[in-house]
């Protein structure tokens, strides 16, 4: 039987390329050990989305139960005003409601003192030598101040009123026309007691009042008060008026709970909820390989989302205990949906179990101390855990950060390893290549001699 012929069935004699045999061979050991880290790294990237996604819906989730995690966020009222071109009024969640009697008798006013006419604002007073103002201050208590005006004019004179910061403001007023049209002009802050007089040594500035300083009078449900601004926030609790002018008689003031803002509130919780829990949802579904899929703390903390949402309030309220009971139930896919009717029907009727259900009737949750807070109290706590820095969410995603930094590192281990095997490989092939040549020189030198032989085969 003829025997095989390995050197040239390996290419010897017809120079077979070694560096894509290395090529090759490094390749086929690189390509899972590198596949498997990539892999890793893909896999926690994803992961480390999902994590931040997961961060993002519940803030989005918990703004909106921190529009119903405080007893003051239901209180919001409607205002009736029979005269509001006399005044206006705005509430804060303080108000009480009720009807109240209003008569403004008189809005508070500044004193205006205009000086007499003047043909330039530049021209000089008290043929340039300095002049001393004299600034009174007050009516039943006064105070006085004395302004030096060096070099006066009447741009200069306004410029030292007003940086003397007394409560009285100094302007140059153009009356028009031709002549004497300049005058200064000095306005007081309202009030009785911010009545004040200028009096100057030089004889031209001299200045009348144009008007008064008074206090605002108002009548309230029959009692009277006196208030140096027409701001007025003291005497009526959690209701701010601002006077514009007198009234007509007696103007009516109506404080009612107005649920609107709470219902839009409620609405656009479960609405932003279902959205959520969609999203969640999908991060934590295998059926779409969701990258939170095999979360098991992800899930849990899922869990306990949907049980604030549909199990009865941490803290119910007489007639309500749940979100259901108000009409907001869950429907055949799984979300939740508002009945108008019967929302609408439980804050006319149970008003304060609708407030109790959400927020504990807690003032302030905002340090999330409560053991029992509500439902929206409770979601946001729970919330505010989660995505803390210190909790799951975070550390879970910087772990992941560490771990991929590490991958990267083996990724570069990987190449200075194979780096390594490449070089070996073709030391070996070459110097196999070596021996093959070796070879085939010895195996034509023989055939030769054999052929150079007396009792060889000649044809």
């Amino acid at each position: 039987m003829a025997g095989t012929d390995y050197i040239n069935a390996l290419g010897a004699g017809a120079s077979f390329d070694t560096k894509k045999i290395v090529e090759a061979l490094v390749n086929a050991e690189r390509a899972p050990q590198k596949a498997r880290i990539e892999k890793s790294i893909a896999n926690s990237e994803a992961t480390i989305s999902g994590l931040g996604k997961a961060v993002s819906v519940m803030n989005v989730l918990s703004t909106a139960a921190e529009r119903l995690n405080d007893a003051s966020d239901f209180k919001t009222y409607a205002v009736s005003n029979s005269q509001k071109e006399a005044f206006s009024a705005t509430t804060t969640s303080s108000a009480r409601t009720g009807s109240n009697s209003i008569t403004v008798s008189q809005i508070a006013r500044e004193q205006r003192s205009v000086s007499g006419a003047f043909g330039s604002t530049t021209a000089s007073l008290n043929s340039g030598s300095a002049i001393t103002l004299s600034m009174v201050i007050g009516s039943s208590s006064t105070t006085t101040t004395n302004i030096v005006v060096n070099e006066p004019t009447l741009q200069s004179t306004v410029n030292a009123i007003n940086n003397a910061k007394l409560g009285v403001t100094a302007e140059i007023v153009d009356t028009g026309g031709t002549g004497n049209n300049y005058r200064i002009q000095l306005i007081g802050s309202t009030g009785a007691e911010k009545a004040f007089s200028l009096n100057s040594n030089e004889n031209s500035l001299s200045f009348s009042s144009v008007q008064s300083a008074t206090d605002a009078s108002i009548s309230l449900n029959g009692i009277d008060f006196t208030r140096s601004t027409n701001v007025i926030d003291d005497v009526l609790t959690g209701v701010t008026l601002t006077l514009n002018g007198k009234t007509t008689g007696a103007a009516s003031l109506a404080i009612n709970q107005d649920n609107t803002a709470t219902r839009a509130n409620i609405v656009d919780f479960v609405t932003i909820y279902n959205e959520s829990k969609r999203q969640l949802d999908e991060l934590a579904s295998s059926s779409v390989d969701g990258p939170l899929s095999g979360d098991s703390i992800f899930r849990s903390m899922t869990r306990r989302l949907r049980s604030i949402m549909l199990d009865t309030s941490s803290t119910p309220g007489t007639n309500l205990r749940s979100m259901s009971d108000m009409g907001i139930s869950i429907n055949k896919i799984g979300q939740m949906e508002v009945s108008d009717k019967k929302l609408d029907a439980a804050l006319a009727d149970n008003f304060a179990d609708v407030v109790k259900i959400f927020s504990a009737n807690t003032d302030d949750q905002s340090l999330r101390d409560a053991t029992s807070a509500g439902i929206a109290g409770d979601l946001a706590k729970l919330i505010a855990d989660a995505t803390d820095s210190s909790a799951y969410l975070s550390t879970q995603q910087a772990s992941l950060k560490t771990k991929n930094a590490d991958s990267a590192v083996d990724l570069t281990d990987l190449e200075e390893k194979m780096a390594k095997v490449e070089a070996r490989y073709t030391s070996q092939f070459l110097a196999m290549q070596r021996i093959i040549e070796e070879m085939n020189s010895t195996s034509e030198s023989m055939k030769s001699s054999f052929e150079n032989l007396p009792f060889s085969n000649r044809d």
